[in-house]
């Protein structure tokens, strides 16, 4: 443990959990499974605030939502009966992807998303779901779209002002077509040349719209609107998943700016939505 922390503090509510981050600002880390604690200490840190007793570890559904509490660890939401019926599965499943058994044991949802690192396995997830991010400052409720919290300005909010308290998935996607893949050197790697969610709204064979989230090629995860463009209205067929895929490609290479050292990594971005899209239209 680095020299420079002198406490450690376990609030008992949510409440006084983001008293304690706002009060000590940037001299607190809040912690929950702790999986990247060891490396990722400010040294301006000197207090850690552990807040996985908080209650914030459930997962349920309403008529409007789908709702993951912050404290789930990634190894619960591989398993849940509920996330492995909705969309496909592809919650469940994208959730044990990469990493070992003991961090997806301690990790947890919040900490995967609220510092979202280009490996990290959710951000992409539940961008292409249309998720919306929960939090609070101890007074009043913030919702703001998934994609807000991947900008910088997202980023100094949660974990500084506000305390992520849940994700929220839209109801209507529990029956859309869904699937992910991914691709690194070895299955348990954390590290990964790149990663895709992709979601179809699909009716007699057409695509009526749908969605693709790609990580790991470029800095933050992100929706690749030209390829998502050609879905509508489209049949689901191979011949519009390449096409897609193609998009997807033009789509990094602008948004690396042509760096060589992705060239490969683009590339296999490709191959792999037009995989995710095939195996999503046959669903």
């Amino acid at each position: 443990m680095k020299n420079n922390i002198r406490q450690f503090c376990f609030p008992a509510s949510v409440s006084e959990a983001v008293g304690l981050m706002n009060r000590l600002k940037s001299k607190a880390l809040i912690v929950a499974g702790g999986t990247r604690l060891a490396r990722a200490i400010p040294p301006a840190v000197d207090t850690v605030v552990d807040i996985s007793d908080l209650p914030l570890k459930h997962i349920k559904a309403d008529k409007a939502w789908l709702r993951i509490g912050a404290l789930c660890t990634i190894d619960e939401m591989e398993k849940s009966p509920l996330l492995a019926r909705w969309a496909c599965g592809v919650i469940a499943k994208t959730a044990g992807f990469g990493s070992n058994s003991f961090s997806r044991g301690m990790g947890t949802m919040g900490g995967n998303v609220v510092r979202a690192h280009p490996y990290n396995n959710l951000p992409p997830l539940f961008l292409a779901l249309d998720a919306v991010v929960v939090g609070t400052d101890g007074r009043r409720e913030k919702v703001l779209p998934f994609a807000e919290l991947l900008k910088p300005e997202g980023m100094r909010e949660f974990g500084s002002r506000y305390l992520l308290t849940e994700v929220r998935v839209p109801a209507r996607t529990k029956k859309w077509a869904a699937a992910s893949e991914r691709l690194a050197l070895t299955k348990s790697d954390w590290e990964s040349y790149a990663s895709c969610v992709v979601v179809v709204d699909r009716k007699g064979g057409v695509c009526r719209g749908g969605a693709i989230a790609v990580s790991a090629v470029i800095p933050r995860a992100a929706r690749m609107a030209r390829a998502e463009a050609l879905l509508a209205g489209q049949p689901a067929t191979e011949a519009i998943a390449r096409k897609a895929a193609a998009a997807v490609v033009a789509e990094l290479e602008e948004l690396a700016a042509g760096s060589a050292a992705k060239a490969y990594a683009r590339e296999m971005a490709g191959v792999l939505v037009r995989r995710a899209l095939c195996e999503a239209f046959q669903a």
